[in-house]
C-alpha cells in the first residue's frame, strides 16, 4: 500500500477512492449544501489531474435519478445518482421507486445533516432511510466515517447482485468532512445460498417435452442475467414460442419465427393468443404483472416459474413447477440436458398469428403515430437504443419498433413514470454511445422533465428526440373515451377554461394554445428543432433529424383521436382483447 493510501483521508476522499476502485465512470448529480464536501473533493482531484468519474450535473434531482436508471439499463453496470439532503433526497424518491419496480441496479447517494443534528428538525433534514425503506432493495445511514468504505462496497454489491435493485446511501455531512484513521471491517452477512434443485429443473424440462402448446414468458431478468442467446437456443430446442414482457423487449429479435412480441393489456395479438391457448407457460425471470396475468390467465394450463427471487414464486399466480435459481444456471442445465421437443402444428399456428404483428393501421389526413415508430424502425434498421416516456407513445413503441438486441429498450414499466424519457435517454447515451439514442415521447410526458434539455445541450449529448404531439394526455383520454363517457376536461392540453368542444374532433388548429416546441431553439441555440405535420413529409423529416450531428427535437403532430390497440379491457380475460 502506498504512503498516500495510508495517509488519513476525509470521508469525501474515501467515497471517491471507492468509486475509483469500483470503476464508476459516470455520476448523475445535482448539488446542495449537504454534499458540498463531496463536490469540493471532486474539484480538488480534477485540479490535480486525477482520474474521477464524469459528473453530469442535471437540472433537477429526478432527472439525475432517471438518468442513472437509463445508464444502468443501457450498459448493465450500476447507475449512480447523487443529491443533497431534504428536497434533494425527496426528489429522488420517484426514480428510486421506479428502479425498485423494474429491478434496475442503481446506487443513490444522498447528503444528510450532521449526525448530531439528526432528529432536531434541522434545515433540510428528512429521514431519508425511513422514507426510502419500502422502495429500495436496501438503504444505509452513515454516521461514522469508519463505516463508509465497507458500506459503499456492500451497496454496490447489493445493487448489482441477485435480483438487482436500488440501494440508498445517506451520508451525514460531518462524515464527509471527518478524517478516517482506522476503517471498520465489513459487516459479516449470513447469506444462505439456495442450492440448485436439479430435480425441479428436470420436472420443468420434462413438462416442456410433453407440452403440445408451450409458451415461454421471458421477463426482465433475462436482460439482467445476460442470457438472451441461451433463451433463443432453448426456444428453438423445444419449439416453444417466446413472449417478451415489457422489460424483456429485445431479448428475442422480432424477426425470429418463435418471437411473439409483448403480451398483456396492449400486447401483440400472437403473444396474447398464444398465452390464452397454451397448455404450459414457463416464466423466466419475470413477475406475473397484473397487466399480463389478467383474469383467468392460469386456467386450464400448467405454470412453471424460474426466478432468482423466491418472493416472486406464488406471489400472484399459483405455480405448478417452481424453481428458485439464477437464470444462467437453469439455462446452462437445460441446454446441457440434451432434451428437446418438436411441436410442428403449434408452430404453424404461431406463424399464422404472427401475421397480425403488429396490427395494420389506416392512412389519414394526419400523421398516424404508428407510422412514426414504423419509420424510425426502418431508418435505424432496428438498431437504435429506444427510450420513451409513459403513455400511448410508449405502447406504440413496443408494438411497432423492430427490436433486435438486448438493452435497446429503456422505459418505465412497473411504476409508469411520466417524465422518465428525456433524462433516461441522457443516461442511456452515456451507457452505450455506440448506438444512436432515439427518444420517443408524448407532449404531456415530455413537458414533465423538459428542463433537462439544458443538460443535453450543455453536455452536447446527441439525442434524437421525437415528441408525438396530440395535444392530450393520450392514454388517459383513451380510457375516458372507451370507459368513462369521453370527459376530457383534464386531459386536453390545449383546452381553455371556457372551451366545451369535442377535443378529438376539433381541427388541429386548436394546438395553437399549446407550447411551441420548435421555439425551444431560441432558448437552447445549439438545439436543432423541426416540426412535421403532413404524412408526406414524415420520412424526410425523420431522416433529417437522425442525420444531424447534435441534439435534435422533432415536434410531430399526430392524429389526436388515435387509440392504442390491441387492448385487453381492465378486469377482462385475454379472450376479450379488442383488436379494432
Amino acid at each position: 500500500m502506498t504512503d498516500a493510501a495510508m495517509a488519513p483521508r476525509t470521508g469525501a476522499a474515501v467515497l471517491f477512492d471507492v468509486l475509483r476502485d469500483l470503476e464508476v465512470a459516470v455520476i448523475f448529480a445535482h448539488t446542495g449544501g449537504a454534499v458540498i464536501p463531496l463536490h469540493v473533493e471532486l474539484n480538488k482531484r480534477l485540479r490535480r489531474g486525477e482520474a474521477v468519474p464524469k459528473v453530469v450535473m442535471c437540472r433537477q434531482e429526478p432527472g439525475a435519478g432517471h438518468a442513472a436508471e437509463g445508464y444502468a439499463r443501457a450498459c448493465g453496470r450500476v447507475g449512480v445518482a447523487l443529491a443533497t439532503s431534504g428536497p434533494g433526497a425527496t426528489n429522488l424518491t420517484t426514480p428510486i421507486a421506479d428502479a425498485y419496480k423494474d429491478s434496475i441496479p442503481t446506487v443513490f447517494i444522498t447528503g444528510q445533516v450532521p449526525s448530531g443534528a439528526i432528529g432536531s428538525d434541522a434545515f433540510q433534514e428528512v429521514d431519508t432511510v425511513g422514507l426510502t425503506r419500502p422502495i429500495s432493495k436496501h438503504n444505509y445511514l452513515v454516521k461514522d466515517v469508519a463505516d463508509l468504505e465497507w458500506i459503499l462496497h456492500e451497496a454496490f454489491e447489493l445493487a448489482g447482485g441477485g435480483r438487482p435493485g436500488p440501494v440508498v446511501v445517506d451520508i451525514c455531512k460531518d462524515v464527509q468532512l471527518a478524517t478516517l484513521c482506522t476503517a471498520n471491517p465489513p459487516r459479516v452477512r449470513h447469506r444462505v445460498e439456495v442450492p440448485f434443485a436439479a430435480a425441479r429443473a428436470d420436472a420443468i424440462l420434462e413438462a416442456l417435452e410433453q407440452a403440445e402448446r408451450p409458451v415461454i414468458k421471458a421477463g426482465g431478468g433475462v436482460i439482467h442475467a445476460g442470457v438472451a442467446g441461451a433463451l433463443c437456443e432453448l426456444a428453438e430446442r423445444f419449439d416453444a414460442p417466446v413472449t417478451t414482457t415489457f422489460n424483456a423487449l429485445g431479448a428475442v429479435p422480432l424477426t425470429r419465427p418463435y418471437s411473439l412480441g409483448m403480451p398483456g393489456m396492449h400486447g401483440s395479438v400472437p403473444a396474447n393468443y398464444a398465452l390464452r391457448e397454451a397448455d404450459l407457460i414457463l416464466t423466466l425471470g419475470g413477475r406475473f404483472d397484473d397487466r399480463v396475468a389478467v383474469r383467468g390467465f392460469a386456467e386450464r394450463k400448467r405454470i412453471a416459474h424460474v426466478d432468482i427471487d423466491p418472493s416472486e414464486i406464488d406471489k400472484t399466480v399459483k405455480c405448478d413447477l417452481p424453481l428458485v435459481a439464477a437464470l444462467e444456471r437453469f439455462l446452462d442445465y437445460a441446454l446441457a440436458s440434451g432434451r428437446s421437443a418438436r411441436n410442428a402444428r403449434w408452430m404453424e399456428q404461431v406463424r399464422q398469428w404472427r401475421e397480425q404483428m403488429p396490427l395494420p393501421y389506416a392512412d389519414g389526413d394526419y400523421i398516424k403515430p404508428q407510422a412514426v415508430i414504423d419509420c424510425l424502425s426502418r431508418l435505424t434498421r432496428g438498431q437504435a437504443t429506444v427510450v420513451t416516456g409513459v403513455g400511448q407513445h410508449q405502447m406504440w413503441a413496443t408494438q411497432y419498433y423492430g427490436f433486435s438486441r438486448p438493452r435497446q429498450w429503456i422505459s418505465s414499466g412497473g411504476l409508469g413514470t411520466m417524465g422518465y424519457g428525456l433524462p433516461a435517454a441522457m443516461g442511456a447515451w452515456y451507457g452505450n454511445p455506440d448506438h444512436p439514442v432515439v427518444l420517443v415521447d408524448g407532449d404531456g410526458s415530455f413537458q414533465m422533465n423538459m428542463q433537462e434539455l439544458a443538460t443535453v445541450v450543455a453536455n452536447r449529448i446527441p439525442l434524437k428526440m421525437f415528441v408525438l404531439n396530440n395535444g392530450f394526455l393520450g392514454m388517459v383520454r383513451q380510457w375516458e373515451d372507451m370507459m368513462d363517457d369521453g370527459y376530457h376536461h383534464e386531459t386536453c392540453l390545449a383546452r381553455q377554461w371556457d372551451c366545451d368542444a369535442d377535443c378529438t374532433q376539433v381541427d388541429q388548429g386548436c394546438r395553437r394554445q399549446l407550447p411551441n416546441l420548435t421555439a425551444l431553439r431560441s432558448v437552447y441555440p445549439s438545439l436543432e428543432t423541426l416540426r412535421v405535420r403532413l404524412p408526406s413529409k414524415l420520412e424526410e423529416t425523420l431522416a433529417e433529424a437522425l442525420a444531424g450531428p447534435g441534439p435534435v427535437l422533432v415536434d410531430v403532430w399526430v392524429d389526436k383521436a388515435e387509440n392504442v390497440l390491441p387492448m385487453v379491457p381492465p378486469g377482462q380475460p385475454l379472450a376479450a382483447m379488442i383488436e379494432s
